[in-house]
């Protein structure tokens, strides 16, 4: 048998009071595994959206199935990175990657063992006992990424998070979280400005329209993993690329 969707959007809605509808209308299912990028014009509802997967706001029409779950009894399979790393700055790198894991009460052994091999997953095993002031922008995102995947999370929301980085450095960045990806896999769900990046993280590229947003079209992205970076550079790539733009394109008029 087939397994079911990890994540499943049915006409699934959002307004705030009696405000103008947010979202509409929104069906999507989602595979396990599967790397979903979310783009479009501002204003559309891209983060709304992940924050109704997590269970942080409840939607106001429609339905929402997160692993056979409600988003509120499926938190624990979710984990959001956000654009800002949010570390605290008066705990070292590995206190506070750690910290999740103290608040689920893990044993101390467990818990620095994890951290360890996390921080190796990121390329960050030499940092444990740096503050992030010590940290350039882009450690400070793969210490929050480290974090994050520290409690083995189903499910990783990552509300632009290179947004706030140099090109090269959101390049190098796309790369590693692929490769970490493919060394300790879970499902994603990618807010984006980047067209270029949402081509080569995804396995599909939802565009939204905006006021209300709704799904315009979903891009199936065919290249194999792993990515190389050269990938960028093929005639395949830079076709679908131009694709994507003219899609995006057409929802900002």
């Amino acid at each position: 048998m087939t397994a079911p969707p990890i994540v499943q959007l049915k006409a699934t809605g959002k307004r705030f009071g009696a405000g103008p509808p947010v979202l509409e209308a929104i069906n999507l299912e989602v595979e396990r595994g599967e790397f979903i990028s979310l783009i479009g014009p501002s204003g559309c509802g891209k983060s709304t959206l992940l924050r109704l997967i997590a269970g942080l706001t409840p939607p106001t029409a429609g339905e929402i199935i997160v692993d056979g779950m409600t988003p509120a009894n499926a938190r624990e399979e979710v984990f959001f990175v956000f654009q800002d790393s949010n570390l605290l700055p008066w705990r070292r790198v590995a206190a506070n990657v750690e910290l999740p894991l103290m608040l689920r009460r893990d044993l101390t052994l467990k818990r620095r063992e994890r951290v360890k091999a996390m921080l190796e997953l990121v390329g960050l095993g030499d940092a444990a006992e740096k503050y992030p002031w010590q940290l350039s922008g882009g450690m400070k995102m793969r210490v929050s990424i480290a974090r994050a995947l520290s409690v083995a999370p189903h499910i990783l929301l990552l509300d632009e998070p290179f947004g706030a980085l140099d090109e090269m450095t959101r390049d190098h960045l796309n790369e590693d979280l692929l490769g970490i990806r493919a060394r300790d896999p879970f499902t994603a769900f990618f807010v984006t400005h980047s067209v270029a990046e949402a081509v080569f993280l995804s396995t599909r590229v939802v565009v939204l329209s905006a006021n209300p947003g709704r799904v315009h079209r979903v891009i199936t992205v065919p290249f194999p993993y792993p990515r190389p970076p050269e990938l960028r550079e093929t005639p395949e790539f830079l076709q679908l690329l131009a694709e994507t733009s003219r899609e995006l394109r057409a929802v900002r008029h």
